[in-house]
């Protein structure tokens, strides 16, 4: 069977109103044969997405903690951008007769979350949490983000989970093992079963020790690590065939750079490398390394053609 490709999330902001700037960007993964597709994130950044949980507000490029993290009430879900712009992109699949294509919802996960909101008014944030207590923090947005989890999976979308922070070893590894087993044994048995659901760590998960025991132990089908950046590429170092299958897990494969454009050869021995590392029937997905929302447009083109070539090579 063909290795599918797809991409992690974010792509460079359009000028154009939010929904010509998402029918640009469906259209771009499209032409360079993206299976599994983004909205790109043309609204805003990964963490102003979530200034409508109760409890936060933008400040900057960021958000601040206001309150106690609450989960949105129900009747609100509908509302959610990411829920909205999901369901855009499958408005815009259907316009052109695409509908079968699968498409993807990117959450922030409620560590990656909680840090930088909590840093960005350290002030603010103490009035309502402690400061040497980040469980409880990390508990909250982890519970605010489920009701959110639960509707993309419902609506039928598939699922990434973005923890970009663990691998630089903010998070202490207890705090982030408990509040990523409690954060996933949520995730509705139908996603897990049918592998609808991912995630994503950015950097070298070989730098935090036990951090790739502790997301093989997560119950989440699919792993999505990069190997094509100096930080990246130590990745290669931990994975094997052995540890996935022994965990239930496939992998999401970064076999080429976000931010650069590439050799050929360069980009296929990499992809052996991994293939021979992990087996090709554990290779769920080719990706880049990390989303492409700091790289410049022609830049992307050039990296997702190159990913096509590439991808119809080694097949």
């Amino acid at each position: 069977m063909p290795l599918e490709k797809t991409v992690i999330g974010s792509f460079p902001k359009s000028n154009r109103p939010l929904q010509e700037a998402l029918k640009e960007v469906v259209n771009l993964q499209l032409r360079y044969g993206i299976d599994l597709i983004t909205d790109g994130e043309q609204r805003c950044n990964m963490i102003q997405y979530f200034d409508q949980i109760p409890g936060t507000e933008r400040q900057g490029n960021g958000l601040r903690i206001t309150g106690k993290i609450e989960p949105l009430k129900q009747s609100k879900i509908d509302e959610f951008y990411k829920i909205k712009d999901y369901k855009t992109v499958r408005s815009i699949l259907k316009s052109i007769g695409k509908e079968e294509t699968k498409a993807k919802i990117t959450v922030t996960g409620p560590m990656t979350l909680g840090t930088i909101c909590a840093s960005t008014d350290i002030d603010s944030t103490a009035e309502h949490y402690s400061l040497d207590d980040e469980v409880a923090l990390f508990s909250d947005f982890s519970r605010a983000l489920l009701p959110i989890v639960e509707e993309a999976i419902r609506i039928g979308a598939y699922l990434q989970i973005d923890e970009p922070l663990l691998s630089t070893g903010q998070v202490p590894l207890e705090s982030a093992r408990k509040i990523l087993k409690d954060f996933t044994a949520c995730i509705p048995l139908n996603a897990i079963r049918e592998e609808k659901v991912s995630f994503h760590a950015c950097g070298s998960i070989k730098s935090v020790p036990g951090l790739y025991d502790a997301l093989l132990s997560l119950d989440i089908p699919i792993l999505s690590f990069g190997f094509s950046g100096d930080l990246e590429k130590e990745n290669l170092d931990i994975i094997s065939r052995e540890s996935l299958e022994k965990h239930g897990k496939k992998l999401c494969a970064g076999f080429i750079s976000n931010i650069v454009v590439e050799d050929d050869s360069k980009v296929i021995a990499r992809f052996r490398k991994i293939e021979e590392l992990v087996g090709r029937q554990n290779i769920k997905y080719l990706q880049p390394d990390c989303g492409f929302g700091l790289a410049r447009p022609e830049i992307v083109k050039a990296i997702l053609e190159k990913m096509q070539k590439i991808g119809n090579t080694i097949q």
